[in-house]
């Protein structure tokens, strides 16, 4: 493998690359991506691959990509799952100052293609054979796409449009060229685009969002705000094909040439494991990722003898209260400090059993997280931090800051951001985040940035006096009964969000003359506590349909609606034999809720809610 860092040191950081490379030839011989897979073939145990050997295969298909006549500017798509080769893909693209183009691996045949064509995609490289066969079955509504490269290790030759990764990269080591590669990297201004991310579309057609180098490096500020280090280790399961996970997790992490582990796979499962194999000491997240652990610690505490419950909730209360004191910047007692010293011993064992014993950055964005849990966090000693941002702002405008921590808001601006309110409360961005616009899309982008450069959310908000923003929900999912109330429906649902037996709530009722809800249980939880109660309900329709888990659920949604203004509690419900995806198409990778697609897919359901009331 050729050692590559005899390329002219220390670039201009004044694009993604290099400040890539400059971290890249500090740490050689590191290992910095950790996954199950390895050379295009996934296995059970963690592999590791250091930053010469990542660099070597990328900087082999730039060589490629510009040996096949692509040119500066020129799209790749990327449709896969999160593995190592989607990032020596990107940093491919990135090196030839080319435009990535990231597809959600879950896409139907006709949406990625549309992806593709309205973003002319040359080449496309995807994780799988079936990937690929799907995308080749629309190849004739593709005229740009002239190839698809497929990541997996190819058991047998293939043909073109399909080509091999491996082949691509054995075939780009014999045109790379140092001397050209150090170029075109000083090449690179901050205004070319890096990327163009297409929103999930959950009020109509995607739009590209084009992002550059620019955008991304708005977010620099975070990485020495939070004091990210070359010793931290990233747990990542956000997809690379989102802003989100993008910048926070692989960005992140390149940029102060951290190690980023590839959890294997979304499930609970999989991140228990990764939690408890990897240990990491930064979580970058979405809120559902803390729920679920905190629902799991939980149910392990309640299994446990009764006085056993007794010291943890003891030792959480006294966590909380000692938390509390030092943000507030008051002295603690030393009666409570000595509480506090013997609650940290009790505390340390769920933390190493949970695998968080050593996380000291966790940031949750995304979706709005409760107080209550994120107390849970500061109790057990780790600061959960909430933030706030879209794709369009590259995606962070806000958050709170360890030390500064305001529970209940999305924090204040971060640096070089303005943020205000319209005067129907709708908040408002302006800076060097906001998106260059949308891909050959000029009626979209000036619907949304207005002559003064303030890019309007679709979100409502408020400000206090300190600068600190709370979002209260999306402007377009504000529900408005028939009797003229509004209704923020995220508020309400996400009280739900830390119940062990219900996996989701959607509230219902626009124009409608009360609030219902469709409900998706937690099966797994909901098995368990009725083979302990003797019922017979194994399938996923029988748990939804049996009349003692209906009063179960009635009673927490009875729970939920006490603290509830009159025309906001929910009258009815309706258990839903299945979970939200985004395989299934109800919520978007960052687990948004697609309201209008639930609400015609499931409109039986919602109309029998509504069958005796006329509305």
């Amino acid at each position: 493998m050729r050692d590559t860092r005899a390329m002219n040191t220390n670039f201009e950081e004044n694009n993604l690359t290099a400040i890539a490379l400059n971290q890249a030839r500090l740490r050689w011989n590191e290992p910095k991506i950790v996954s199950k897979y390895r050379n295009g073939k996934h296995g059970t145990e963690w592999q590791t691959y250091t930053v010469g050997e990542s660099l070597d295969q990328s900087f082999a298909l730039t060589a490629m990509w510009e040996h096949l006549g692509l040119t500066p500017g020129d799209r790749i798509g990327i449709m896969a799952k999160n593995r190592p080769r989607w990032i020596f893909t990107l940093n491919s693209i990135l090196l030839g100052n080319f435009c990535a183009v990231t597809i959600y691996p879950t896409l139907t045949a006709d949406e990625a293609a549309f992806v593709l064509r309205d973003s002319g995609t040359r080449y496309v490289v995807v994780d799988s054979m079936e990937r690929a066969l799907l995308l080749q079955s629309v190849l004739d509504s593709l005229p740009d796409l002239e190839g698809i490269v497929v990541m997996d290790a190819c058991e047998s030759p293939v043909k073109a449009p399909l080509y091999s990764f491996d082949e691509f990269v054995a075939e780009g080591r014999k045109h790379h060229d140092e001397g050209r590669r150090s170029e075109v990297v000083r090449s690179i201004t901050p205004d070319d685009a890096a990327a163009i991310i297409y929103t999930s579309g959950t009020t109509g057609v995607p739009k590209g969002v084009v992002l550059t180098h620019r955008n991304f490096l708005s977010q620099r500020p975070l990485q020495t705000s939070f004091d990210l280090s070359p010793d931290d280790i990233f747990l990542n399961h956000l997809p690379f094909s989102h802003c989100f996970g993008l910048t926070a997790d692989l960005f992140g992490a390149s940029a102060v040439g951290a190690t980023l582990v590839i959890a294997d796979g979304v499930e609970p499962a999989n991140i228990r494991h990764a939690l408890q194999t990897i240990r990491p000491t930064v979580l970058m997240s979405v809120p559902r990722l803390y729920e679920k652990v905190y629902i799991q610690v939980h149910q392990v505490v309640s299994a446990k003898p009764r006085f056993v419950q007794n010291l943890i909730a003891g030792a959480l209360d006294t966590g909380k209260r000692v938390f509390d004191l030092r943000s507030e910047r008051q002295p603690i007692p030393a009666g409570l400090a000595l509480k506090h010293r013997l609650a940290q011993r009790i505390l340390g064992k769920v933390l190493r059993q949970a695998g968080l014993e050593r996380v000291r950055l966790a940031y949750a964005g995304g979706a709005p997280s409760s107080k209550d849990l994120c107390g849970f966090y500061q109790a057990l000693g780790i600061e959960l931090l909430q933030g706030y941002g879209l794709t369009e702002t590259s995606p962070v405008t806000n958050v709170n800051f360890p030390g500064r921590n305001k529970l209940g808001t999305v924090g204040p601006p971060i640096e070089g951001v303005e943020v205000a309110l319209a005067e129907d409360g709708e908040v408002l961005v302006r800076g060097e985040c906001v998106m260059r616009g949308y891909f050959n899309n000029p009626e979209a982008t000036a619907a949304v940035v207005d002559e003064a450069g303030w890019f309007h959310t679709g979100d409502i908000g408020q400000i206090d006096d300190d600068g600190y923003l709370s979002i209260v929900d999306r402007k377009k999912e504000i529900i408005v009964t028939s009797g003229g109330k509004n209704v923020a429906p995220l508020a309400i649902e996400s009280r739900f969000n830390t119940d062990p037996y219900i996996e989701r709530v959607v509230l219902i009722g626009d124009r409608r003359n009360y609030l219902t809800a469709l409900v998706c249980p937690d099966f797994d939880t909901l098995r368990a506590w009725a083979a302990s109660a003797g019922l017979d309900c194994e399938t996923r329709e029988a748990i939804a349909a049996h009349p003692e888990i209906r009063a179960l659920i009635e009673a927490r949604v009875a729970e939920v609606n006490q603290g509830l203004a009159r025309f906001e509690q929910i009258k009815k419900f309706a258990i839903l034999p299945v979970n939200f995806s985004t395989d299934s198409g109800e919520i978007t990778p960052t687990e948004k809720l697609k309201r209008k697609f639930i609400a015609e897919k499931y409109a039986a359901e919602i109309d029998a809610l509504y069958a005796d009331s006329g509305r």
